[in-house]
């Protein structure tokens, strides 16, 4: 048994060990988890736990607790203290062996690994958002998977004609509609940065009606890093009127199997034309003329009931895949410490409950992980 940690200086690595597993995604990659460490999200760091030629690869951002100003008695006392958290998307520890018994037996081993490593290097806690198109939680003991939500995906396997069919009556209305508008696609040349103003505007816009919460207001800069270092890997597809207005955008990016549909906007006051719908049944047929296996849609804003989830619904009808977290504590007593100014009713609610809004965080890093801890 051997354990390694690497990070952004050895990309070479990464990809080694990710060309010797059968599935995996563009989440896993360090050009992906760059995104977030130039964000300011943390360390974007991979542990491999190695047992001769079987392998579990974890990539997460490591997270220093240093500037939350009510943790600095805690620092003086136990010296610097970390946490770490899956990026925004999805992740969790996958392995090269594909037999699931045997997966369940060293992923078991791997979680005892990592769980000595994380109280040797002062790791406090580990959030993970697991994979719903790699269900990778049904393999991991570390923690129990707490079940979230559903996200929708589009099985590209299939003849067009059988996605149609699961698409539903209401939704298959709205995209012959939108075609007699005479609608165009746009596919934006993303190496170009004036090409993501019309993306910014309406994706903005998008979150303002929307309320989002303040982590979902990427900077200019952060659209420009995951262009830059997604490149070929993400697609910029637009939805343009006859009068040559943008009235929708999407930011596609792209596994070797899986296509996802991660961010976008829409003009409010376009909206009786469907270009969201027009929009999404051309990146279907674009993705099996590509020959991708599945688009992901993920899921709603907070859960199967809202308009979000209720309109990827649309689109296949038989397409939920659940989505799970996990949370991990891996020092009991300083987390227990950290955690007795809140209510027990907050501690079962939010994780790491010392990151929550109500402690006032002062650090602009650590206040927007306090948000996105939920998600």
């Amino acid at each position: 048994m051997a354990t390694k940690i690497l990070d952004l200086n050895h990309k070479k690595g990464w990809h080694d060990y990710l060309a010797l597993i059968e599935q995996k995604d563009i989440y896993y990659t360090p050009e992906y988890c760059e995104i977030y460490e130039r964000n300011g999200e943390g360390k974007a760091q991979l542990f491999i736990y190695e047992e001769r030629e079987n392998f579990v690869y974890y990539p997460y951002l490591l997270r220093t607790l240093s500037g939350i100003t009510h943790l600095r008695k805690f620092e003086a006392k136990y010296g610097t203290l970390y946490d770490i958290s899956t990026p925004y998307g999805y992740g969790g520890p996958i392995t090269n062996i594909t037999d699931k018994t045997e997966a369940r037996l060293i992923l078991e081993r791997f979680s005892n690994a990592f769980h000595e490593y994380c109280k040797e290097t002062n790791i406090i806690s580990e959030f993970i958002r697991f994979h719903p198109l790699l269900q990778n939680q049904s393999i991991f003991s570390g923690s129990k998977p707490i079940y979230i939500r559903d996200t929708i995906h589009v099985d590209l396997t299939r003849d067009y004609d059988e996605i149609w069919a699961k698409y539903d009556s209401k939704n298959r209305n709205r995209i012959r509609k939108a075609e007699s508008y005479d609608l165009r696609i746009l596919h934006r040349d993303i190496s170009d940065s004036n090409d993501l103003s019309d993306f910014m505007r309406l994706y903005h816009s998008t979150m303002r009606k929307n309320n989002a919460r303040d982590y979902y207001y990427f900077s200019e800069e952060f659209f420009h890093h995951t262009c830059e270092l997604l490149h070929e890997k993400a697609e910029l597809i637009e939805v343009i009127t006859k009068e040559n207005k943008v009235i929708m955008s999407a930011l596609l990016i792209c596994g070797e199997d899986w296509i996802h549909y991660h961010l976008s906007g829409s003009d409010p006051d376009e909206l009786k034309l469907s270009a969201n719908n027009f929009l999404l049944d051309y990146t279907v047929k674009w993705a099996k003329e590509r020959n991708y296996k599945s688009l992901h849609l993920g899921g709603g804003y907070i859960g199967n009931g809202d308009s979000l989830y209720r309109f990827k619904k649309r689109f296949n009808k038989e397409g939920d895949l659940p989505f799970y977290i996990g949370k991990l504590i891996h020092n009991q007593a300083i987390y227990k410490e950290m955690a007795l100014k809140m209510s027990e009713e907050d501690i079962s609610d939010y994780f790491p409950i010392y990151r929550h809004p109500d402690l006032f965080l002062t650090s602009t890093e650590d206040g927007e992980h306090s948000l996105l801890a939920l998600t």
